[in-house]
This record gives C-alpha cells, structure tokens and sequence, in this order.
C-alpha cells in the first residue's frame, strides 16, 4: 500500500451499511452515510417486501437525488424532472418530488383505470403493499431521469 492509499484510509470513515468509504463530514453518529441515514430514517424496520422484490425499493443515491415537496412547484408539469419510476401490473408511478423523512412523494400516478393524475402518493405504504397476495410494487432498475414531457405523460 502506498502512502496516499493510507493516507486517504485514514481521512475516511467508513459507512456500516453500505460499506463505501466517505468523508468524515458525511457520516453522522450512527457510522451511517448520508445516503444510509436517510434510508435507515424511511425504513427503520428494513424493507418488508425486499426478498419478494428481489432489490431495494428505493436507493439512497435517488433518495439525495429527488428535490424536496414542493421545490419545484413553479416548474410546468411537462418540464418536471421524473427520477423513478415504480410499477405493478398496470399501474405506475413517477416520483418528482420527496419527504425522505416521511416517505411521501409527488408525482404523476396512473392506476391503470383511464384517469392518470399528478398527485401524492407514500413510498413506505407502497413498498408495504401486496397485491393478490404474491404481488409487489417494483422499481423500475432501468430508468433514468428524464423530464414529463419527454415520456408523453404531460
């Protein structure tokens, strides 16, 4: 190992969940990223669905991503900036804005009856829920943020 390996070992802490290696500065009392933290805060139980799903629900990178409820209430709809999308047989949702400490998001939401709506919606009863009894609410692992408009939903 060299001396400038070592010498950034030793000004990083490393976080306990994800095991990434970060600043000092970004890790609170709980040795949590700041990704972590926000996530342990959504889902202090941990994800009840997560083994159906097969992966994580939401990831903190999107959590630190997604602007705050209503820090883009003077953005058009069209040029709303959509950064993950969930779905369930035909039902989907859009998320815009986010609660991180509540779970409770704004978006666009199409529950597949003809009615597609922008509205609220709460990730935790989301990631909670089951459908038909086998059935969860997934994320979509390929999606990329991208505005309304450009997806033809406004």
């Amino acid at each position: 190992m060299n001396r400038s390996t070592a010498n950034w070992i030793m000004k990083t802490i490393q976080c306990r969940r994800c095991f990434r290696r970060v600043a000092a500065s970004e890790v609170g009392n709980d040795f949590l990223c700041r990704a972590c933290h926000v996530l342990a805060q959504l889902f202090p139980q941990g994800e009840r669905n997560r083994r159906r799903r097969g992966h994580a629900f939401i990831t903190g990178a999107i959590l630190l991503k997604v602007p705050a409820l209503y820090a883009t209430e003077d953005t058009p709809l069209p040029e709303k900036t959509l950064f993950a999308h969930f779905f369930v047989r035909a039902c989907d949702w859009y998320v815009c804005e986010l609660d991180p400490a509540t779970g409770r998001a704004f978006g666009y939401a199409d529950l597949g009856m003809g009615s597609p709506e922008w509205g609220y919606f709460d990730l935790v009863e989301m990631e909670e829920t089951v459908v038909h009894g086998w059935m969860v609410i997934e994320r979509d692992l390929d999606f990329t943020p991208t505005t309304a408009r450009e997806l033809g939903l406004a």
